[in-house]
């Protein structure tokens, strides 16, 4: 799905899953299938539905993740644009990289962050592959976990607010390590949605879950601070 000004091309796209929906203005869900006219003109939005970062690489997942952002790298192709953000790995931290750990060697901090290494690998591996396909990868990283209740989340969550930060933070650390080595614009807003006990701050979002609209300044002085131009 596409949202956003389509009729000229873009200063980036940005293909990912919900949170990607951040860069067309969008403030919840509710949001997320709507094309949100006027929104951060420069900025066209591709959004695959509830991608994994780890299954980027590996077509036939469950959501067809890698079949989409396909789809979407032949308009940009087309396009002449270069610059691609890709916003993935929210998902990971909340359930996916916990829960494989569970699976394979047990419930354990040590197994979580060799869990998420694989997770980064991956991700990086995708994005390296992009660069070489002749496009300009860029990467955003995964936001402050939601601090509503497990019980109240529709979506797939394990362990506690504290828990799901900690691992995003580690997880980040990872990715952004990999991105360095490889040359790929990484822009964080993370520790500034967090507190000094890892709670997600109060603010961050309007629906409990996406990234509030308040912080797009922050993105724009984070990706100047990145070597991009916005």
């Amino acid at each position: 799905m596409r949202t956003g000004d389509l009729k000229n091309p873009p200063r980036f796209f940005v293909i990912g899953d919900s949170h990607a929906l951040f860069f067309a203005g969008a403030e919840s869900l509710e949001e997320t299938h709507a094309v949100i006219p006027g929104a951060h003109a420069g900025y066209r939005v591709f959004y695959v539905g509830p991608g994994l970062a780890s299954s980027l690489v590996k077509p036939a997942s469950a959501n067809r993740t890698r079949e989409k952002i396909e789809m979407a790298l032949q308009e940009i192709h087309a396009s002449g644009v270069k610059d691609i953000i890709f916003v993935f790995g929210e998902i990971d931290c909340r359930f996916h990289i916990r829960s494989r750990a569970i699976k394979n060697k047990g419930d354990h901090p040590d197994q979580w962050l060799e869990a998420a290494q694989l997770s980064a690998t991956n991700y990086l591996n995708f994005l390296v592959e992009v660069k070489q396909r002749g496009f300009s990868p860029v990467v955003f990283a995964p936001i402050a976990s939601t601090p509503r209740p497990v019980a109240d989340i529709p979506w797939l969550t394990l362990g506690t607010v504290q828990e799901r930060n900690w691992l995003t933070f580690r997880f980040n650390v990872l990715l952004a390590r990999h991105c360095a080595a490889q040359h790929i614009p990484f822009v964080s807003l993370l520790d500034v949605l967090v507190d000094e006990k890892l709670q997600t701050k109060q603010g961050f979002s309007k629906d409990g879950t996406h990234l509030s609209q308040e912080f797009w300044p922050l993105w724009q002085e984070r990706a100047k601070g990145a070597g991009l131009t916005v």
